[in-house]
């Protein structure tokens, strides 16, 4: 029986985004245009949320990625963006999400999830690419809740579809405003460090910090 739910997000704490980045730079656009894109496609979509509107993922990365190009080199080619937005169903597997995951499936009271702000196609696509199907229980798209991440909604409604109350649940992510959305919305927390050397200062502050996956895992198992 189910006790306890590890959601885990996925571009960035299980995905790698290099190949994306690799993209802008085989284009010879100014250095770190990729993070800059990503960003402030983040950027764009907690906008949209916080004004109750809603836009999935394929969509509203094509309308940023237009708007960066644009800025970037005074045009947005198709060719490129369909280069660029193509990178999303290539992401790698970090080293550690197989053990990570691998962990938390020999746990029988606990279930690995996928919460993600990507879409769920996608996402399907990459678990299956990576070779991790076995070790996920389930895929919780945004596209399912109509509403991004970090707001108390999707996380709430994460844990009511896998039928568990918010403190029965934990979001291992690698982002802080992932981790305090979380546990904004009740749940508990496990920041990982990607991308962020330290957490920031502004955010809750998460149950624990960990240095890889496998770590993120053993604390949110309580051992």
């Amino acid at each position: 029986m189910t006790k306890r739910v590890i959601f885990f997000d996925v571009i960035e704490t299980l995905f790698s985004l290099k190949p994306m980045e690799r993209a802008f730079d085989e284009l010879k656009l100014p250095a770190n245009t990729g993070k800059l894109f990503f960003a402030q496609l983040l950027r764009d979509a907690f906008a949209l949320s916080a004004t109750g509107v809603f836009k999935p993922f394929p969509e509203l990365a094509r309308a940023t990625l237009e708007v960066v190009l644009q800025n970037a080199q005074g045009q947005a080619e198709e060719g490129q963006i369909k280069q660029i937005l193509g990178t999303f169903a290539e992401l790698p597997a970090h080293p550690d999400v197989q053990p990570a995951l691998s962990r938390v499936k020999d746990d029988p009271a606990t279930q690995a999830v996928l919460l993600t702000n990507g879409s769920q196609a996608n996402t399907e696509a990459l678990v299956r690419q990576a070779g991790i199907g076995e070790l996920v229980n389930a895929i919780i798209s945004i596209e399912s809740l109509d509403v991004w991440k970090p707001r108390a909604d999707v996380y709430q409604g994460a844990a009511r579809k896998m039928n568990v109350a918010p403190e029965q649940a934990t979001l291992i992510a690698a982002h802080a405003w992932d981790t305090h959305g979380a546990m904004r919305a009740g749940l508990q927390a496990v920041w990982v460090r990607r991308q962020d050397r330290v957490y920031h200062g502004l955010m809750d502050a998460p149950a624990a910090q960990a240095d890889d996956l496998e770590q993120a895992v053993e604390v949110a198992l309580g051992r």
